[in-house]
């Protein structure tokens, strides 16, 4: 069994190949051969002010791939306010100011754990590749301008993402942040070898651009039907960034999965007191076609280049680590990557 850190799934996570095979995965999940269980996160209280414990699980299974994946993450979050706008903030407080999230993978020949990785990367990777697929089956094919608001690690995942399935060449960055701007559009315009532009607002950003990728942690709306111009396709990760005009002026509009919500536990009696608790819209999510389809061929997609189309990829699925996770694992095994402790630590002799 292998161990693996951050620096091993970086090296071995190749984003050409890895598209691939979630791409893959999802023709897969079309054809019945995949499974999902939705995302779970409960709540108990933390002695910080505005801050709550939350612990997410979700796993997924690919029978082509032979894994199954179970994601999990032990947080505190905390609501801030960045530059008038309310965050929630994931808070560094394991030992040595770090965070725990992990994707454990499983054999479903054997049953047995193949391996151990943590989940920052492959959770960036996941999201932004779910979103180069929506761009690749949504976006004008001659697409070259890319508006990209936010500078976190989602923008920067989305942004290798991006470029390797469209032709982009041009990116408008904007934050609230002026140095973070100044910083992604250096380091980043050096990494991708693109003009990289820093600008001061989301108008100027998206004004006659090809596309729009939202990659944030906002909690309100940051994009308006008004600003989707003719033959643009817009992107957003989360749907607290997208006001609801953007579903009624994009003439095609699909999502990440239909496959139910996050499921919410709280304390009894304490449903609506704590803070952090981000709850989805109540939203008929089966009226939309979602990223199964448009890879299966059986969804509506682009048919002209005047057409406006919006994909939001609204909730993550385990699937994704199962496939991510695959790509990765075997990429460690090529590359001679990672710890290996033996397996039988983790077997027993006693019938469960």
């Amino acid at each position: 069994m292998l161990i693996l850190n951050n620096h091993d799934v970086q090296k071995a996570l190749d984003r050409d190949e890895c598209l691939a095979i979630c791409e893959d995965a999802y023709r897969e999940l079309g054809l019945s051969r995949a499974v999902n269980r939705p995302t779970t996160q409960s709540y108990l209280p933390h002695s910080m002010a505005s801050s709550t414990y939350s612990f997410k699980s979700v796993e997924g299974g690919i029978a082509k791939f032979n894994v199954m994946a179970l994601r999990i993450c032990s947080d505190i979050v905390r609501e801030e306010e960045t530059s008038g706008t309310l965050r929630l903030n994931k808070l560094p407080l394991a030992p040595g100011g770090k965070f725990v999230g992990m994707v454990q993978l499983f054999s479903i020949e054997t049953g047995e754990p193949l391996a151990i990785m943590p989940d920052g990367l492959i959770q960036q990777a996941r999201v932004a590749i779910t979103s180069a697929l929506g761009v690749k089956y949504l976006a004008r094919e001659d697409s070259a301008t890319l508006a990209l608001i936010g500078t976190g690690d989602q923008a920067r995942a989305h942004l290798r993402s991006l470029i390797t399935v469209r032709p982009i060449s041009v990116v408008r960055v904007f934050s609230p942040n002026p140095v973070h701007r100044k910083e992604f559009v250096k380091t980043m315009g050096a990494e991708c070898g693109i003009d990289l532009q820093e600008v001061s607002s989301v108008e100027e950003a998206v004004k006659n651009c090809d596309i729009i990728c939202t990659a944030t942690n906002a909690s309100k709306s940051i994009i308006t039907g008004t600003m989707i111009e003719s033959g643009m396709h817009y992107n957003a990760i989360r749907e607290f960034e997208v006001e609801e005009s953007v579903f009624t002026r994009c003439d095609v509009v699909a999502i990440h999965t239909r496959f139910g919500g996050v499921i919410h536990y709280l304390p009894p009696g304490q449903e609506d007191d704590f803070p952090g608790v981000r709850r989805e819209k109540d939203r008929d999510w089966g009226q939309f076609p979602e990223i199964t389809d448009l890879v299966a061929g059986h969804g509506p997609t682009r048919i002209n280049d005047n057409q406006t189309t919006f994909f939001l990829n609204n909730i993550g699925t385990g699937m994704q680590f199962a496939a991510v996770g695959y790509s990765v694992y075997f990429g460690c095994l090529k590359m001679g990557l990672g710890h290996e402790v033996p397996t039988d630590w983790f077997l027993q002799d006693i019938k469960p």
